[in-house]
């Protein structure tokens, strides 16, 4: 354990990390700006570690899933340093705290309430504990301090690797993609753009490129499509184009995911210009046999509108499926 002075200016810079990460957990990327949500968030189904390799269209969740894991590799090699503890206890100690931070992302509406959050966050704590572990001499050196260092920047690299290529092969030997304006509408009715027509949200430039939800479509609207237990997720983008944004409110705009009745994600943004930017999503659909999905704008101007586009269906990994009917 690291002790005296090193001891003492190794606890201020925690104290400091520690400080910056929670500024990202609750304060960064415009959490602020959805203060307002009356919902809680919150995903309880495990759907794997979400490490990667990057892509074009998913770079954004790619890019905050890195983070994810990245973000607590110092805990785990840092705490250790400064007080006496074994990795049962460290990781059980970190999970409760994790717990606790998500848990109150979602009760102050600043986050959500993700399992696989937990999941990751953990990980590389645990990367950043046996990386530490792996230097046993002159710790309290600089050449030691390098070399702990080193290490758990090169086994933060063989996991990342090793998962992200674990998730490659599965995500390679999923089932069928199906486009949802592909599915017949069990309920209610659901307009799509014909010509996937470009526009700008939050001054970003949008190309929708397999379906695009119309804003023509009612305020208020919803619609079911039957998946008969076949599919795994749904995955999209959402916003609120700015063409459709003629000043500053109050308004929210909300998609709902109800799966066999019970709500299973959703996303809501402030339709204000400026807030509005584009969202991706992922939500688990395991099992579910009719999906339906809720569209809710309530802003005050009658044209705004939340749209969403490139929403695709996932069969279940055939793999996995396959051991199941096995059993």
């Amino acid at each position: 354990m690291f002790q005296g002075k090193l001891r003492k200016v190794t606890l201020i810079l925690l104290a400091l990390y520690t400080l910056l990460t929670l500024f990202f957990l609750f304060l960064g990327f415009s959490r602020s700006s959805n203060s307002g949500d009356t919902a809680l968030r919150f995903n309880l189904t495990f759907e794997g570690i979400p490490l990667r390799f990057p892509s074009g269209s998913n770079f954004d969740i790619w890019f905050f899933d890195l983070g994810n894991f990245i973000a607590f590799i110092p805990f785990g090699v840092v705490v250790p340093l400064l007080y006496r503890v074994n990795f049962i206890r460290f990781i059980a100690g970190f999970i409760l705290s994790i717990t606790f931070i998500e848990t109150m992302q979602m009760v102050t509406r600043l986050g959500s309430f993700d399992i696989n959050d937990i999941i990751i966050n953990t990980l590389g704590a645990a990367v950043g504990y046996v990386s530490q572990r792996i230097i046993t001499k002159d710790r309290d050196s600089v050449r030691g301090i390098i070399k702990i260092i080193l290490t758990a920047i090169a086994c933060g690299l063989i996991t990342i690797l090793s998962v992200a290529s674990i998730n490659h092969y599965f995500k390679n030997s999923e089932g069928e993609a199906v486009a949802l304006h592909e599915f017949a509408l069990q309920d209610g009715n659901a307009g799509w753009d014909e010509e996937l027509v470009g526009f700008t949200s939050a001054s970003e430039q949008i190309e929708p490129q397999i379906n695009l939800y119309s804003k023509s479509n009612p305020k208020t609207n919803e619609f079911t499509v039957s998946l008969s237990g076949e599919y795994e997720k749904v995955t999209g983008y959402a916003a609120i184009p700015d063409e459709v944004i003629k000043g500053k409110g109050q308004g929210r705009s909300a998609i709902h995911f109800i799966g066999d009745g019970k709500e299973i994600y959703s996303i809501e943004m402030q339709a204000d210009a400026g807030l509005n930017g584009k969202m991706s999503f992922q939500v688990p659909v395991n099992g579910t046999k009719e999906l339906t999905i809720k569209i809710i704008n309530d802003h005050s101007d009658p044209d705004t509108n939340i749209v969403m586009w490139d929403v695709v269906l996932t069969k279940k990994h055939q793999i996995l499926k396959r051991i199941k009917n096995d059993t």
